[in-house]
């Protein structure tokens, strides 16, 4: 099962830190740099931010600790449209990870924070119980506007009714992993070879799936291959229909209605031949890099950063990828299909210094 409990966190002050520090803090966090809150709370956490299309839009959710207490279940299935199939224990994950992670260097608890990777998990609340937007608040504890423009603003909910409210939404919703996969990789580990008895804590935030006020934007990819252009398309020919595209400038950002592949001189849509609303851009792309040979690839967010890989070695190929919708990580999460790694990022994302976790153990 998992259990979500509130905690009072250590944060760099805003007053007294540089926006640097909060933005990216050190691997060791001083304990004389940073304030701790005396009470027990959940910290409301929001970001006010633009999307791609100049849109503003606000983000909200909680943190708090993540508690998973023993083994979870496996083998359940879960249809996304069927709220009764729901397992107080189930965490959902949307996304494959790759290869292990170095472990965590932990210290000395009087000097430093150990901190569980390089930021919480964040998790999605199926069930959408949580409605943060709708939780009173005071003054802010801080508020701090990143180098991309997004505003970040914190507050500490300390109300026994509030907490309740809180600590139940996240405990009686599945939760859909959109961010720290490794994490949640490595303490599914942990627990499948201990006792039920045990738990593993994660510093966590929390928002609701619906309505999700994130941004969900593509990761596409760059991959060598020792193919030259005329074999790339002859590979592609056998499952997909490849047409040249009308905008091969990409500088702009643009942005097609199908998978484009991006070669040295030229670019081209690519549409599977036989339709399968299964499919998705990430699907897709490890099919054609298995196709192509592909070997190391990157994955890569600016188009014109991809594009210029692509021009200056003739052995790489690219592959700008549309975003990916909410409804397609719903039923890669609870068909127990994890999508390829690499294949989503949430935008924004909250900043690493205004809220750490006490004496986690992950």
């Amino acid at each position: 099962m998992h259990r979500f409990k509130p905690l009072a966190s250590y944060r760099y002050d805003t007053a007294l830190v540089g926006p640097d520090k909060i933005i990216l803090p050190p691997a060791a966090l001083r304990i004389g740099e940073l304030i701790r809150d005396e009470e027990l709370g959940y910290y409301l956490y929001q970001m006010s931010f633009q999307d791609r299309k100049g849109r503003p839009q606000r983000l909200e959710g909680v943190f708090g600790i993540l508690e998973i207490v023993g083994r979870t279940t496996d083998a359940l299935k879960f249809d996304a449209s069927d709220e009764s199939n729901y397992s107080p224990d189930h965490i959902l994950v949307h996304e494959q990870t790759i290869g292990p992670k170095s472990p965590v260097i932990t210290a000395d608890l009087d000097t430093l924070i150990a901190r569980p990777g390089t930021g919480p998990i964040w998790a999605i609340s199926a069930q959408s119980k949580l409605k943060a937007q709708e939780i009173p608040r005071g003054p802010s504890l801080a508020s701090i506007v990143d180098g991309s423009g997004v505003t970040h603003q914190v507050w500490h909910i300390v109300e026994k009714e509030q907490l309740t409210h809180i600590r139940s939404a996240v405990e009686t919703s599945q939760l859909i992993i959109a961010d720290g996969h490794h994490r949640i990789a490595r303490a599914m580990r942990i627990l499948s070879g201990s006792t039920p008895e045990n738990t593993v804590r994660l510093l966590c935030f929390v928002t609701d799936l619906d309505p999700l006020q994130a941004e969900i934007r593509p990761i596409h990819r760059c991959f060598k291959t020792k193919l030259n252009e005329e074999d790339v398309l002859e590979r592609l020919a056998e499952r997909f229909r490849v047409e040249p595209y009308e905008h091969p400038d990409l500088s702009n950002g643009h942005v097609a209605d199908a998978l484009l592949l991006v070669m040295r001189h030229r670019v081209f849509k690519v549409i599977p031949i036989h339709e399968d609303p299964k499919l998705n851009d990430a699907v897709l792309s490890q099919t054609i890099a298995k196709l192509l040979e592909a070997k190391s690839t990157q994955y890569i967010t600016d188009i014109q950063k991809l594009h210029d890989k692509v021009l200056s070695d003739p052995t790489k190929v690219g592959l700008v990828t549309r975003p990916l919708t909410i409804n397609q990580i719903r039923i890669a999460a609870f068909g127990r299909n994890p999508l390829p790694p690499k294949s989503t990022m949430f935008y924004p994302k909250p900043l690493p210094g205004l809220i750490f976790g006490d004496k986690l153990n992950l």
